[in-house]
């Protein structure tokens, strides 16, 4: 009988080790589970950190859609005057580029400095400046010839342009300060 005691005994160690082996598989497959859900979510926050998610980080400022670039007028008020700019699809009209002008009483405003006609013609003539530069006329009080002539010389070029009046940015300036 002791010789069965003892192959029961051995039987029985047997069945703990394996239990052990089975305890300790179950424990090394969920620190390694663990351990790639871990570099998974380091890995997608450094991708996010880096923008390879078309963003620019956390979420945090405007993700180009309000470039100061383009003098801040993504939340201006426009008035088109392409009667083509409404069929363009949504795609190319964020590819466009404004460029601001200012028409104050009879005179144009460029970049700071006062221009002529002639002048702004041969800045934004088709051949100097990319097609899809806008030029972006703020109205400021400005006389009614020059606007039209202006708005003429645009037409004659094939220059797409939008015009907003003072009270418009005014209006956009003072919501944004509240």
């Amino acid at each position: 009988m002791s010789i069965e005691k003892e192959v029961e005994k051995m039987y029985r160690e047997d069945e703990e080790k394996q239990k052990k082996k089975q305890k300790k598989k179950k424990s090394s497959k969920a620190a390694t589970l663990v351990l790639l859900i871990l570099i998974i979510i380091l890995a997608l926050l450094l991708a996010k950190l880096l923008g390879l998610f078309g963003g620019n980080g956390f979420g945090f400022g405007t993700g180009g859609k309000g470039d100061d670039s383009a003098g801040g007028t993504a939340d201006r008020a426009l008035v088109v005057a392409d009667s083509d700019a409404d069929t363009e699809s949504s795609a190319a009209e964020e590819a466009k580029v404004f460029e601001n002008i200012k028409v104050s009483g009879s005179t144009y405003l460029y970049k700071g400095s006062e221009v002529s006609l002639e002048d702004l013609k041969d800045t934004f003539s088709m051949e100097k400046m990319n097609k899809d530069v806008v030029a972006l006329i703020e109205d400021d009080n400005a006389t009614q010839n020059t606007m039209e002539d202006l708005k003429k010389a645009f037409d004659d070029m094939g220059r797409e342009y939008a015009i907003e009046t003072a009270s418009a940015v005014q209006a956009a300036e003072s919501s944004a300060a509240e």
